[in-house]
């Protein structure tokens, strides 16, 4: 008899340490699910500022586009642009000489080190910085004729002297701590008409 009651005393603490080391396995399975949780909510943030940020780049391009066929036809920036009222503002005095005297400037999109940006515009919180930048002008090819003809696009060719100013448009924006810039080349004919 005193063997059997050796072998029960020993089995006392066993249901203490079953409980026990299931309430660690627990534990661990909780701390491990509040972590994944965790990253999980930071790349759903990461993803939305990055949707932001590329959407606000893509909305900046809209604008630039309008200023610089305005701009072609009305042979200087309308007053609209300049009050800023109904759309973008032009903040760079600079950007009449860039689009109709083909000015090339040393400006940027940004304002470090340079004198941009040319045009912005405020999406909710965020402010979209653009910058339009003259870059070459090139003789259109073939004649009068196949233009009038719609053959080869818009205008008239080199031999009726026409010609295709092309431009660089940059467009930056800042959600968060994230920046980025889409850049997109443009010509254009006299008539103010531009294509990508």
């Amino acid at each position: 008899m005193k063997i059997r009651h050796c072998i029960t005393q020993n089995e006392k603490g066993v249901a203490l340490i079953s409980m026990l080391l299931f309430l660690v396995v627990l534990t661990v399975i909780g701390l491990t699910s509040i972590s994944i949780t965790s990253i999980e909510n930071k790349t759903a943030r990461n993803e939305r500022i990055y949707e932001t940020r590329i959407n606000n780049q893509e909305a900046g391009i809209e604008p630039q586009v309008a200023v610089l066929e305005d701009t072609i036809l009305a042979g200087a920036i309308p007053a609209t642009y300049l009050s800023g009222v109904n759309g973008p503002v032009v903040a760079a005095a600079n950007l009449q000489n860039e689009i109709i005297n083909h000015t090339i400037e040393a400006d940027a999109v940004t304002l470090t080190g340079a004198t941009g940006p040319d045009i912005q515009i405020t999406l909710g919180t965020n402010i979209v910085n653009m910058d339009i930048d003259y870059l070459f002008t090139k003789l259109k090819t073939g004649s009068a004729v196949e233009f009038a003809a719609g053959n080869e696009g818009n205008a008239a060719g080199a031999a009726g002297g026409g010609a295709e100013v092309y431009y660089q448009l940059v467009s930056e924006a800042t959600v968060g701590e994230a920046t980025g810039l889409i850049t997109n080349h443009y010509n254009c004919v006299l008539s103010g008409a531009c294509q990508k």
